[in-house]
């Protein structure tokens, strides 16, 4: 409930705490395992690994490029520290992580790690790192992803129009239009939902909300989530489409969300990640995420980054107007149905 535009990385986080959980033993891995949803944690690996290779993809019309990387540091205030090879060589394996071995006090570390980033998700994102003597070890996720519009907007019927804010308020910006005359658009209870194909057989799916609808009223739990995404009744018929253009970034700090999703030795000096540095014990200090998302007339474009320190037709059934002119929810979803990008649009203009 942030009341300003945010756009999240489902995926992003879900490998990165993949990584974490592949060297987390005891209580420390059981609690990661059951907030992944996966019984063990060799499982988890091969499946992360095998989703990377369903979903990685990279032509002259899109790409989606997953990243992975741990960063080292083998001296902890004159400390020796040996970190286990089994899980650099599975992070190389399953997650295609490549490992670096540096010094967390330099600060040609943390230019590094933000270079690396921004290689990996196309310059869409540079972000800063502060250096820390205690810090031994992070793990990076990083999701870049670009596509175009089956059916593109046409530039000339791009036009500035209202769009009407939460607190009452109105702002203009470029809305890009088009008219599907038989196309798919579900109604649930409080919202419109329907979505546009992508070249590369994903979609990028929007929800308005209906007058006098909040849209985190239908984010509010993960039960009410997956009804916004997937519920409600199916027709076909005719669809108005008006877009705002937007193009924003979002930082969120994810430990407190974690937290309370039930992870809670990870971050404490009870923690488990024996399978990373041995006896060594660690613990995470933070969780991040950074991502920046744009659309325009040609298609869209989205990037993520986690840290972890440490289609036929049928007879038209009425109308959907989905005309995007007050904060909305979208998601943009593979082929196979994972959920790379999901946000809220409060305010295109900003």
């Amino acid at each position: 409930d942030a009341d300003k535009n945010i756009n999240y990385s489902p995926l992003s986080l879900y490998y990165a705490l993949s990584l974490a959980a592949s060297g987390a033993k005891n209580e420390t891995e059981a609690q990661l395992l059951d907030l992944l949803g996966i019984s063990d944690a060799q499982t988890l690996s091969e499946q992360c690994g095998n989703l990377y290779r369903i979903l990685y993809s990279d032509n002259k019309i899109g790409k989606l490029k997953i990243a992975n990387s741990i960063w080292l540091d083998n001296d902890m205030n004159g400390k020796q520290i040996v970190f286990s090879d089994d899980f650099v060589k599975q992070a190389a394996k399953n997650f295609y992580a490549s490992s670096y071995s540096v010094d967390f006090s330099n600060a040609e570390t943390a230019k590094a790690m933000a270079d690396w980033i921004s290689a990996n998700t196309n310059g869409t994102l540079s972000p800063t790192f502060e250096s820390g003597r205690d810090q031994i070890l992070a793990i990076l996720n990083t999701v870049y992803f670009y596509d175009q519009w089956i059916n593109r907007f046409n530039k000339s019927k791009t036009a500035k129009d209202v769009f009407y804010l939460s607190d009452g308020s109105d702002v203009k910006c470029d809305f890009m239009n088009q008219t599907f005359s038989s196309a798919g658009f579900t109604k649930g209870k409080g919202f419109t939902r329907a979505a546009l194909g992508l070249k590369n057989a994903g979609q990028m799916v929007f929800i308005l909300p209906d007058e006098g609808v909040s849209p985190y009223e239908l984010l509010l739990s993960p039960e009410q989530m997956r009804e916004t995404f997937e519920g409600g009744e199916g027709f076909c018929g005719e669809v108005v489409w008006k877009i705002p253009k937007f193009s924003f970034s979002s930082k969120l700090e994810l430990t407190d969300a974690l937290k309370k999703l039930g992870i809670s030795p990870a971050f404490t000096k009870d923690a488990d990640f024996s399978g990373i540095t041995g006896h060594q014990p660690v613990f995470i200090t933070d969780v991040r995420q950074e991502t920046h998302i744009s659309i325009d007339e040609n298609g869209e474009e989205a990037s993520s980054f986690t840290q972890i320190n440490y289609s036929g037709s049928a007879l038209p059934e009425g109308r959907a107007e989905m005309i995007l002119n007050r904060p909305f929810i979208y998601g943009i979803v593979t082929e196979n149905g994972s959920l790379l990008f999901v946000g809220v649009c409060e305010n295109p203009a900003e």
